[in-house]
């Protein structure tokens, strides 16, 4: 997606989210093609795991639009890599006070906030993801594979069935 020439871009300093994945004890984690309909099938899958978790809609649609913008965005930085296709990993964690989706890419571009002007044709993901969940950010790490995790967290309030 082009962005309009009024965009400024504000880098995102690196913060990790401070919760031990392995460690919790419900979680889900798929492996998607780095191709644009994995957005859609990854919102799509987010939202029946949150439901089978018990969440209400208002969550799994918040998650679900922040997993569909943090997937696009992996794809999309992940365009740089063509022709070999890497693969985007994505996972939802869940414990008693907190929920956290992590979206993992191979790509070395790391998140920009985009400053964008009513006129931009795009660059309101992130700050879409900012206002829709208690917060988020992003840590590099070297697995296999993957060179970034970006991640937002809900947190305190969240709504169950």
């Amino acid at each position: 997606m082009a962005l309009a020439s009024a965009c400024a871009s504000v880098p995102v300093p690196p913060a990790h989210h401070g919760h031990c994945l392995g460690s919790s004890a419900v979680r889900d984690v798929m492996t998607l093609p780095s191709q644009s309909s994995a957005a859609s099938a990854a919102r799509a899958h987010g939202q029946r795991v949150l439901r089978d978790w018990g969440f209400g809609p208002q969550l799994c649609e918040d998650v679900g639009l922040c997993l569909s913008e943090l997937v696009t965005n992996a794809i999309q930085a992940s365009a740089i890599l063509r022709p070999v296709a890497a693969p985007v990993h994505v996972g939802l964690a869940r414990e008693r006070r907190w929920l956290l989706l992590a979206v993992g890419d191979a790509s070395p571009q790391f998140p920009l906030r985009l400053l964008a002007d009513g006129d931009a044709v795009g660059g309101r993901g992130l700050a879409m993801v900012e206002a829709l969940s208690s917060r988020w950010g992003w840590h590099p790490v070297s697995w296999p594979g993957l060179v970034k995790i970006v991640w937002a967290e809900w947190s305190s309030s969240l709504r169950r069935l």
